[in-house]
């Protein structure tokens, strides 16, 4: 926070400063150092620094040509980490901001801005304030750190305004992934079902697309289909979730937690390291989308999503049964005939 007071404290200083230079002015020409916000050679962007006026901040950081971290911690959303240097590399100025419109505008981005800073081999290389749109979302207002005067920015052929391309959100800008092996990379999977034991079971990995599969009690499932299990193990090359439900209050949180989980989920790779994942019910909610079943009767849990949770992460990920039931599977599935399993 008290960094954040610092910023506020420069952009109120610097806009004092080109306000006195850009109302003195004797004409309104804008030479095109005061409004070159675009960089074109994104690629040499490494690093993007974006704090809002409520002491938010977020680091980008480049690790490879298609990998960036989150805050050093976190893969980050490759989508959205292109859609943000295609903005910085495309957006143009539209028109600077009138005297009329001078005073208003900058008290409104020293109030409600993103400060956005870009680096490349550790040099910064200019920073920016993003604000507010203009009366036709057509159109964002921006200030050049170093310029005498805001400019409203856009994209040609683009219908719409850029400021929600630079948001600060940390979960807001994480690759939505919970597994992403190569199934050549797994040597076993592991489903312990909580509430009904016997429906466990472990898949390993014995050679090239060969693998065996045991129930939790130790029996081997025979015939084993080569098609189920090669393409179960496909399953987990991606496996994402919707959200991280922030919004949900710390009572249901511990009620969730206190029910305990249904099924954990454990992914030995080749190179020994194990993931642990567990499942939990997740409670009808308000925004539940079915409440009652096909009769009428009140559901128990949401049949539509459910959370997981992490090893070592406290945070709650929600996501969807139609993606993770084909994990949480039974050993029956498994057979090459005889049975149709879940």
């Amino acid at each position: 926070m008290k960094k954040n007071r610092i910023y506020i404290i420069l952009f109120v200083v610097l806009a004092a400063a080109a306000t006195i230079l850009y109302l003195n002015k004797s004409n309104t020409t804008i030479n095109k150092a005061q409004a070159d916000f675009a960089v074109k050679d994104t690629a040499s962007i490494d690093k993007i620094f974006m704090a809002d006026r409520k002491g938010n901040t977020v680091v980008l950081e480049r690790k490879s040509r298609s990998q960036w971290l989150v805050n050093n911690h976190f893969e980050a959303r490759q989508d959205g980490i292109n859609t943000l240097l295609t903005t910085v590399a495309s957006m143009e100025v539209r028109s600077p901001v009138g005297k009329n419109l001078y005073n208003n505008t900058m008290k409104l981005l020293a109030s409600n801005s993103t400060k956005v800073e870009l680096y490349a081999d550790g040099k910064l290389l200019k920073t920016f304030y993003v604000g507010h749109a203009t009366m036709d979302n057509l159109g964002t207002f921006m200030y050049l750190e170093g310029s005498s005067v805001p400019f409203i920015m856009h994209i040609p052929g683009f219908n719409g305004y850029l400021t929600p391309r630079f948001f600060v959100s940390e979960n807001g800008w994480r690759r939505r992934i919970i597994f992403a092996y190569e199934p050549a990379l797994i040597k076993s999977v592991q489903v312990t079902d909580i509430l009904q034991p016997d429906s466990g079971f472990i898949i390993q990995r014995q050679g090239d697309s060969v693998y065996t599969v045991t129930s939790a009690s130790g029996a081997a499932v025979q015939p084993v289909s080569k098609e189920k299990t090669r393409s179960y193990i496909v399953n987990f090359k991606v496996v994402g979730y919707e959200s991280i439900d922030e919004k949900d209050p710390k009572e249901v949180r511990d009620s969730i937690l206190k029910v305990g989980p249904f099924k954990k989920l454990a992914i030995a790779s080749v190179d020994g390291r194990v993931k642990e994942v567990l499942a939990y019910r997740r409670p009808i909610m308000e925004n539940s989308m079915n409440k009652v079943d096909p009769e009428g009767n009140p559901l128990p849990y949401d049949k539509d999503n459910l959370y997981v949770m992490i090893q070592g992460d406290p945070t709650l990920y929600l996501c969807q049964y139609f993606t993770w039931d084909k994990l949480l599977k039974t050993p029956s599935y498994f057979k090459a005939s005889g049975s149709t399993g879940k």
